[in-house]
């Protein structure tokens, strides 16, 4: 006999208890993935192995150490005092103790163009002489400089002095007293000769990543902490085993495939826990790496770019030969594009959880279905989030060329604006392809336990 409701709606019924756990389709789909999971982790750990590098690196070309201020030895220094006056004293560069030298005596001329010639002689062919100079005191003035005075930190001169010039080119530091810098020490037969090379900006930078971590921290609680962990573990590979493998000539899609996986398997546990959910995720980004690698390969392949229009890649290829610029690019594309990757595999994992939570019912298929719809919307956004951070690191560049007066077509399809514009559509690719095989993992290995997202009442 039915029951009737007296006075209002019947009590919702209690939740029904699961002792059977995941039906068998669903067992089976989880031993599938667990098996590639398996064997993705174990190709991760051959890789490792067998692309580790090895032997001493390469050395650069000789006139690396001599012509980029990047090679030579770092030295710390602070600026005492700033004065302004002219151009040319011999303690430029140079080491001493208290006060440097004064500049060039009165006389100097700034023209390089040959005196003129001694009364009766004759002048040589093509050559205009300049004016044969001014009496004692109205010779041509020499420039202006701003001359600092710096105090040397560290290094082998520690405690002595040296002078920086700087006339107001493009490129020339601004600089003040007190301000803390790095130099350039460069060795000679005369004695050491120091050059500005960079302001010493370690203070500042240490506080913004301790700030930025600590925002992490505070906000994910613990699973920030493993957050900033992971992100240590990432950079940890990169610079173990991605930098010093490519530096020996090692294969790049392989290596950057590698350096992806090693990367993500580890990371993506610690962050989001041994489940199910983080399974789907990591199987959906080890899919679409391999993906991105295989679009990458194409890409630089079918549109022959180059990546010589940035001034790095020349350098390399002018000093380090053995390691292949194109290759360089190829590893750029598949690491670049596993951020984006392993944001929406997490979330499109996350989503069918709790689609399957809320409605235990719920079939593959329109869990998958539901779960699709938050996924394209995350498509959308994240391709302006690709191309936007990669056209904006190809900006400067794509003013020069706005300048020159250039065809739009053209400026798209140069060199360097192009392997930007690549690079996007590598990742875009690659994410189209994240969102529904890892949507379509997480609907077939979901299971909702009855009642476990029962509203509050």
């Amino acid at each position: 006999m039915g029951r009737h409701s007296h006075g209002g709606a019947a009590p919702a019924p209690a939740p029904a208890a699961d002792p059977a756990g995941p039906p068998r389709r669903v067992r089976a789909w989880r031993r599938a993935l667990l098996v590639a999971l398996a064997l993705a982790a174990a190709a991760t750990v051959a890789g490792l192995v067998l692309l580790w590098p090895r032997g001493a690196a390469p050395p650069a070309e000789p006139g690396f150490t001599g012509s980029q201020n990047i090679s030579a030895e770092a030295v710390a220094g602070r600026v005492l005092r700033v004065d302004r006056g002219p151009c040319g004293s011999p303690d430029s560069g140079a080491v001493f103790d208290g006060d440097p030298a004064p500049a060039a005596a009165p006389g100097f001329r700034a023209d390089p163009r040959p005196m003129a010639p001694p009364p009766g002689a004759t002048p040589a062919p093509g050559v205009d002489p300049v004016p044969a100079p001014p009496a004692p005191g109205q010779g041509l003035a020499p420039p202006e400089c701003d001359a600092a005075v710096v105090a040397l930190t560290a290094g082998p001169d520690a405690g002595r002095r040296t002078l920086l010039e700087t006339s107001g080119r493009a490129g020339d530091p601004d600089l003040a007293a007190g301000d803390e810098i790095v130099l350039a020490l460069q060795p000679g037969p005369g004695g050491n000769r120091y050059g500005f090379l960079d302001i010493a900006r370690g203070p500042a930078m240490w506080a913004w990543l301790a700030a930025t971590a600590a925002g992490i921290v505070l906000v994910g609680a613990w699973r920030g902490v493993r957050a900033v962990l992971g992100l240590g573990l990432t950079l940890a590979v990169v610079g173990l085993f991605l930098v010093p493998a490519l530096l020996r000539g090692g294969p790049p899609v392989a290596l950057a495939t590698v350096t992806g996986a090693a990367a993500m398997i580890p990371v993506m546990l610690l962050v989001h826990g041994v489940n199910w959910k983080t399974g789907a995720a990591l199987g959906g980004t080890l899919f679409s790496l391999s993906a991105a690698a295989g679009l990458a390969h194409a890409a630089i392949a079918t549109a022959d770019v180059r990546g010589l229009a940035d001034d790095s890649n020349l350098l390399i290829q002018l000093y380090l030969p053995t390691v292949s610029v194109t290759g360089l690019l190829l590893a750029g594309f598949i690491v670049g594009a596993l951020g984006a990757l392993n944001d929406a595999t997490i979330a499109q994992a996350s989503t069918v959880t709790e689609l399957a939570e809320a409605n235990p019912a719920a079939g593959p298929w329109r869990l998958f279905a539901a779960a699709m719809r938050v996924g394209r919307d995350h498509i959308a956004s994240m391709v302006y989030t690709l191309l936007l951070a990669y056209v904006g690191a190809s900006l400067p560049m794509t003013l020069l060329l706005s300048v020159a007066d250039r065809p739009l077509t053209q400026v798209l399809t140069s060199d360097l604006v192009a392997t930007e514009l690549l690079r996007s559509v590598v990742g875009a690719l690659a994410l189209t392809l994240a969102v529904p095989v890892t949507t379509a993992i997480a609907a077939l290995t979901a299971h909702g336990r009855p009642g476990a997202s029962a509203p509050a009442r």
